[in-house]
């Protein structure tokens, strides 16, 4: 049974006739008999008593017909439903930003979000990046910033901008020049994110490169901490400059980028392949793109450690 053949079965009940209905459908008379035919033959019952003049619905007509009205109704709304909701999506749009960049965008992306689509709750969630990695797989996010991940089959990934890692070291502690070379940054007293933070991986892989192993004397992984470990002389640490932005400002530490060779990171845009994106998400994604990519490449550019270092 077809939603044809229901509406073919209402139309000859409301005309009285199959030759009326016909002419009202805009079709012949034999393959709406036809039709008939094989609506019957389907719910294996007579639906319409045939009179030398006309027909009437059996009882089981009827009762195909009141349901088949109401069904029809539906299926008729669900198109209207479904343009709606793409016209003007509704629900929670999840994203991911790492902690080292929600200062820089979650307020903006929460509001962008509310202005643009007042339907839509915005959700941000703040962790770790390879953590928004394993959520977007999980499903628990629709989009999310991930350092350093490349397009796979399972993650759609956007390169957005490029950070360079640097030295923040306590006033006192400063090296001497305008850059630090990796080996010596590695024999220094260091206070690190724990595993897996993606910057502790970063760091060691940096390290191993040359067949160096860093000096880890503290670990914790809370970046502002870290920070203020720092600026208590504790050790020093490597950061991008935008993270310790207040304290470098306040002149309580002080940035020296990493040279021979440098440690740089990708920021980028992803969202999963696994599953088909939601309405909010298809909608959000074009939408909030360029405002993420001015957001992301404007708080790279803070990582020249010269611009907030005291002199």
């Amino acid at each position: 049974m077809e939603p044809r053949h229901l509406r073919h079965l209402l139309a000859v009940i409301d005309a009285g006739s199959v030759s009326a209905a016909a002419r009202v459908l805009g079709m012949g008379q034999p393959a709406l008999s036809q039709s008939l035919r094989a609506l019957e033959e389907d719910l294996g019952t007579v639906l319409l008593h045939r009179r030398p003049r006309g027909v009437v619905p059996t009882e089981e007509g009827r009762l195909l017909a009141d349901e088949g009205r109401r069904l029809l109704a539906a299926w008729d709304g669900l198109a209207d439903t479904i343009r709606a909701a793409a016209a003007d999506p509704t629900g929670d749009l999840a994203i991911g930003v790492p902690t080292s960049l929600g200062p820089a965008l979650s307020v903006a992306l929460a509001e962008a979000v509310a202005d643009r689509f007042p339907h839509v709750r915005p959700r941000l969630v703040e962790g770790l990046s390879g953590h928004i990695i394993a959520w977007l797989d999980a499903g628990d996010l629709d989009m999310g910033l991930v350092f350093n991940a490349t397009d796979s089959p399972t993650l759609a990934v956007e390169r957005l901008a490029e950070e360079r890692l640097s030295l923040v070291s306590p006033l006192s502690g400063r090296p001497a020049g305008d850059t630090v070379t990796l080996a010596a940054v590695a024999a220094l007293p260091l206070i690190l994110p724990g595993h897996p933070h993606g910057l502790r991986a970063e760091v060691e892989r940096a390290c191993a490169a040359l067949s160096l192993s860093p000096r880890v004397v503290m670990e914790i992984d809370a970046l502002e901490h870290i920070v203020t470990l720092v600026a208590h002389g504790r050790g020093h640490t490597v950061l991008s400059p935008r993270v310790a932005r207040a304290a470098l400002a306040a002149g309580r530490v002080a940035a020296t980028p990493i040279a021979d060779p440098a440690i740089t990171r990708t920021i980028g845009l992803a969202h999963s392949r696994l599953r088909p994106p939601s309405i909010a998400l298809r909608h959000a994604l074009p939408a909030l793109a360029p405002l993420i990519r001015r957001l992301v490449r404007a708080a790279a550019e803070d990582d020249a450690p010269g611009d907030a270092a005291p002199g």
